[in-house]
């Protein structure tokens, strides 16, 4: 190997997407924060809140979580990066929709206090958890490159814990009601 070009794994980049609602549900911010295989960040990037208008409301219906969270807020987030992300990771089922619109592949991870599973996708964490890991279903072939990226990280790190964070600093933005307008 070149002496100046990293192993892969050191140049391997997480992006942990996540979703919060606030003002009593009428406002939503998403985040992204991209990491390297030990969960140091390398880039974060953070929505204004979003909210629906009574005629998106009317309009949208029941699809209205779905278009906000994917096409206003999820979409928008990943194409805006700067740094190459190998794997997006989110911790929202209804975010694997998002898969489809993206080029990056997408794995659900969560967590549970079971001890024992039966579930092919079931791993154990370095916390004694298991973690399962889930691909959307249009990508197979995602999963065990997700997990073959995911298990060895899994075994030095809690995988969850960068969600924590994405809260923490979307709760903090929207106090300090960092991006709304001043109108």
């Amino acid at each position: 190997m070149p002496k100046n070009e990293k192993p892969k794994d050191e140049n391997t980049r997480l992006g942990f997407l996540g979703i919060e609602i606030f003002d009593n549900g009428t406002a939503i911010r998403g985040a992204i924060l991209i990491t390297d295989i030990d969960t140091k960040p390398y880039e974060f990037r953070i929505t204004s809140p979003v909210r629906a208008s009574f005629f998106q409301r009317a309009l949208y219906g029941n699809t209205l979580e779905d278009y906000m969270h994917i096409e206003l807020i999820s979409v928008p987030l990943i194409k805006e990066l700067r740094e190459e992300v190998d794997l997006i990771i989110i911790s929202s089922p209804s975010l694997l929709r998002i898969r489809p619109k993206i080029s990056i592949p997408v794995a659900l991870i969560s967590g549970d206090a079971k001890p024992v599973s039966e579930n092919p996708d079931d791993v154990s964490s370095n916390n004694g958890k298991l973690v399962t890991i889930t691909t959307h279903d249009e990508f197979p072939t995602e999963n065990p490159v997700a997990k073959s990226l995911l298990i060895p990280i899994m075994q030095k790190r809690d995988l969850l814990e960068p969600f924590e964070r994405i809260k923490i600093a979307l709760t903090e933005a929207h106090k300090q009601k960092i991006g709304e307008s001043t109108k």
